[in-house]
């Protein structure tokens, strides 16, 4: 090992011991659920699949106010095979969406992004088979990026904004934290955290299962009002490292607003100016 690699592994380890220091834990347990595999259909896409006139037939809530499962089940197409008796959740949406995990994505050879449910921009194609019909369901594809939903009442107290991100640790036989978990705040939400089959999986995620977040420093995505909505960073803790730097890259935001007393590494200049991310400083040096 030479000195080059010594030097790459400690400013690993002291980047890695930085950014996990920065960190706050919200004392905030929440559950964890699975979101499997299922459909949300347009009534258009409903009655074409079921019948003229056709409506969903509630089973079950689900945990999300407001939101059932449906007695209806559909198949999901592609030339390289298919998925039946996939579930329909309702009521229905002004646009047909399929959440499928990476997994069935890679089977059905679809090419689909992780997104935010609602977000289809790039969303894949598969072709949609019910009892009286089938349609083609162009950009309808995802998968669903781990969310936590959460009301505005317990978002403040626990010091959370929409779309803010957090790191997740889910205890159990297999720890796991999850990364860039989106948080959406809604009167209309029920607290929990919806990860799909494959993120269960790998986490042996068991019935009852409670996660907690934690923020990084204290940091929270805002919106410029005076550049158009520009969505940018507000960054006031000690020392941005390179590991750092990623993280806030890749929450999708093209400004950096920081104190002047914060600390920039050259690595993390690089990796913020290679990410076209501007720096503005509010203060101080």
């Amino acid at each position: 090992m030479n000195a080059e690699e010594v030097e790459r592994i400690v400013t690993e380890i002291l980047e890695r011991s930085l950014k996990d220091s920065q960190r706050k834990e919200l004392s905030l347990d929440f559950p964890v659920e699975v979101s499997a595999r299922h459909v949300h259909l347009t009534q258009e896409a409903v009655e074409q699949l079921f019948g003229c006139g056709a409506r969903l037939t509630p089973k079950r809530n689900l945990s999300q106010p407001g939101q059932y499962l449906a007695e209806e089940r559909v198949s999901l197409v592609t030339d390289s095979g298919r998925i039946e008796k996939v579930a329909v959740l309702g009521p229905p949406r002004p646009a047909t969406q399929v959440e499928l995990s990476a997994t069935d994505c890679r089977n059905l050879h679809i090419h689909a992004p992780v997104r935010l449910s609602g977000d289809l921009e790039g969303a894949g194609n598969v072709y949609i088979m019910g009892p009286k019909g089938m349609i083609f369901a162009p950009q309808s594809v995802i998968i669903a990026q781990a969310h936590i939903h959460i009301t505005p009442q317990e978002a403040k107290a626990a010091g959370i904004e929409d779309k803010q991100v957090v790191a997740v640790t889910i205890q159990g036989k297999r720890k796991l934290t999850f990364e860039n978990v989106i948080c959406r705040v809604s009167s209309q939400a029920s607290l929990a955290m919806h990860i799909d089959s494959d993120e269960a999986n790998a986490c042996l995620l068991q019935p009852g299962s409670f996660a907690r977040m934690q923020v990084l420093g204290r940091n929270s995505i805002k919106k410029d009002k005076r550049t158009q909505e520009r969505p940018y960073i507000i960054f006031s803790d000690k020392l941005i490292t390179d590991a750092v730097a990623r993280e806030i890259v890749g929450r999708g935001v093209g400004c950096l607003k920081v104190d002047g007393h914060v600390i920039i590494t050259p690595s993390a200049k690089d990796t913020l100016k290679q990410a076209g991310m501007e720096i503005e400083i509010c203060g101080g040096r």
